[in-house]
């Protein structure tokens, strides 16, 4: 529903516009003067504004020329009401950006006719600046990996330096230089998966690019890819012997840094959320034309809220990921799962088990 303002200093003829735009389902507001006008303008950001020139103190070129100056308000559709229409008053409120000129007495027709010819115009603008933001939006955030990897990677360079030859004689500094590392490596894997999501949500967006995507989705054996992460990861967290494989080979039609990144987040989820001393399973098997992936362990679960929000994944709670196992990295999860032609499924009762399954399509 258009927002349209209209401000007109006589009762009757404004109460008449009014009128004939609430009756075709437009949100009015109304002002009886300039000032108030301007003041409303500011306040509600409106779609179109409606303004009578001939008016006491303040008229409607001085409206204009206030809102003009405005950014939010720069493009806001103006339409003049006037009880003259020479030239000059015409060249006056084109000079000052009017896009239109309404002569008093006009016509319910005459009205709606120029309102709607107004309000279609910018809807047709919205729509052909859309792919152009898209385009530069698309750009900012291309350019961001460089822009702050390299930073954060100099910033872990330069801890392990001081790591290895300054420090090796002050443990207070070691622990300090430690904890510098740590966080600035979980801060790089962070970015990194926010620039991985963004990329993954364009290409399920774009159908000429999905296509492209799907052409040639890439070969990958699955058994040694599953092994070496899954026992990496094991050891990353002091767990070996919690894990347990069961792995069948097959080979996928999914490009190996895709699998490895699947079976990274829910791996390290799996050992993150789960106790020392609780198993996590992993399990794989061929079933007709589908590689299924299984992973079981024991401990916390998401909530009911956070498997909604992993089952559309174009919404998550920042903060909620950094401490459930439904964080953005499952979320990516499912949607390499899904470009690929698969699936991503989660099972879980809080604080008992949470048991994820991943089918994907075999080469």
């Amino acid at each position: 529903m258009s927002k349209v303002l209209v401000i007109e200093d006589q009762d009757d003829i404004r109460s008449i516009v009014c009128e004939i735009l609430i009756a075709e389902s437009f949100n009015v507001i109304e002002a009886e003067d300039g000032h108030i006008g301007v003041l409303l303008a500011q306040e509600e950001m409106p779609d179109l504004v409606i303004c009578d020139i001939m008016m006491p103190e303040f008229d409607g070129y001085s409206v204009m020329t206030q809102l003009r100056q405005n950014p939010y308000l720069q493009s806001v559709p103006f339409i003049f009401l006037t009880a003259k229409a020479s030239k000059t008053d015409l060249r006056l409120g084109m000079e000052l950006g009017a896009n239109d000129y309404l002569t008093k007495p006009f016509t319910r027709d005459e009205l709606l006719g120029a309102v709607n010819a107004q309000i279609e115009t910018v809807s047709t603008h919205q729509s052909d600046d859309q792919p152009i933001w898209k385009d530069r939006c698309c750009d900012l955030i291309q350019s961001l990996p460089v822009e702050i990897h390299q930073p954060l990677q100099q910033i872990l360079k330069l801890s392990q330096s001081l790591l290895e030859e300054e420090c090796q004689n002050s443990a207070p500094a070691q622990n300090i230089l430690n904890e510098i590392k740590g966080t600035g490596g979980l801060l790089y894997k962070r970015l990194q998966n926010i620039f991985i999501y963004q990329e993954l949500a364009s290409i399920e967006q774009n159908s000429q690019r999905l296509r492209v995507f799907r052409k040639n989705p890439g070969v990958c054996d699955t058994k040694a890819v599953i092994a070496n992460i899954a026992r990496s990861q094991a050891q990353y967290y002091s767990r070996i012997s919690d894990l347990q494989l069961e792995l069948e080979d097959a080979t996928v039609l999914l490009a190996q840094p895709k699998l490895q990144k699947i079976i990274e987040e829910i791996v390290d989820n799996s050992f993150k959320y789960s106790s020392l001393g609780t198993s996590v399973r992993l399990k794989s098997s061929v079933h007709g034309h589908t590689f299924l992936f299984q992973i079981m362990n024991e401990g916390q679960g998401p909530s009911p809220n956070q498997l909604q929000a992993l089952g559309s994944h174009m919404q998550f709670d920042h903060a909620s990921y950094l401490h459930t196992c439904v964080g953005l990295g499952l979320i990516i999860a499912k949607l390499i799962a899904e470009l690929h032609g698969g699936e991503l499924q989660v099972k879980c009762e809080q604080e008992k088990y949470t048991k994820v399954s991943i089918f994907l399509p075999l080469a």
